[in-house]
């Protein structure tokens, strides 16, 4: 497998991106109907910026989609529910659809994590010390 930078996307040696589910559903896709390459996602040292603003404007994106499709989806029930025709589950049923898809258009502007970003996390707390043998913790 060769490794390409998501960035520029030249064949090079760099941060392995993480294969999240996004990625996971193209790589499924391409495989289905041939086209898949099968390349290790990578970030070169020299996209490193880049990539963090990209991460960064896909972050604010999918933040401001799930606002959006929470007020959508409270309009949608507010409405539903004091209707003057009563109760109305479709109309619910209708806001939770469009909901889910404008969270849904977020995957278009979808940008990938690097793994080392998310597991820095698990180290440190892998780290702690334990207490030493018939002594408690303070909590």
């Amino acid at each position: 497998m060769a490794k390409v930078c998501i960035v520029c996307e030249k064949e090079t040696v760099g941060r392995r991106v993480e294969d999240d589910m996004v990625i996971r559903t193209i790589r499924r896709i391409k495989q289905s109907v041939g086209a898949a390459k099968n390349n290790e996602l990578v970030v070169c040292e020299s996209c490193l910026e880049a990539h963090k603003k990209k991460r960064e404007k896909f972050e604010k994106n999918l933040v401001m989609h799930v606002v959006v499709a929470a007020i959508v989806l409270i309009i949608f029930f507010f409405v539903s529910v004091f209707s003057a025709s009563g109760i109305s589950i479709m109309g619910i049923i209708l806001g939770l659809i469009l909901a889910a898809l404008i969270v849904g258009f977020a995957v278009f502007s979808h940008w990938p994590k690097i793994e080392e970003e998310q597991k820095r996390p698990l180290q440190e707390s892998a780290v702690r010390k334990k207490a030493p043998a018939g002594k408690k913790r303070k909590k």
